[in-house]
């Protein structure tokens, strides 16, 4: 459907992406690692359009032609059945990506968490 679709959002000057493969795992879907962020020519983010040219179809003409084939952008997922492995392509790349903990008892509970995974992993002979 439309709201699993990677399209542009347009309203005059500004150009927004509407990026649903980073958040599937809200809508019951298997989540993937996301497509890297497209291009919205930050150029055009911050005006109020009073200024500058008006002409937001000719500089936009490539937003829009994505956005008038939106049907061709849906992105088709499977369902997430049970819970997402440790081990996952998307979680193993969180962990090396993302700021993990907010506090130092979550890196502690984590570290915790972590550790006790690769135990487990040594002890069925997974290794990375």
């Amino acid at each position: 459907g439309q709201w699993c679709t990677r399209v542009p959002l347009i309203c005059f000057g500004n150009v927004e992406w509407h990026l649903t493969d980073r958040c599937l795992r809200q809508f019951g879907r298997e989540q993937c690692i996301p497509l890297e962020v497209p291009d919205s020519q930050r150029a055009f983010h911050g005006r109020d359009g009073r200024q500058g040219t008006r002409d937001w179809p000719t500089k936009l003409a490539k937003f829009i032609a994505i956005w008038e084939n939106r049907q061709s952008q849906d992105i088709v997922i499977p369902t997430q059945v049970g819970r997402m492995g440790y081990h996952d392509p998307y979680l193993d790349r969180y962990r090396q990506t993302s700021v993990r903990y907010m506090t130092p008892e979550g890196a502690a509970d984590g570290a915790l968490a972590d550790g006790m995974e690769r135990i487990k992993d040594m002890t069925t002979g997974r290794t990375e």
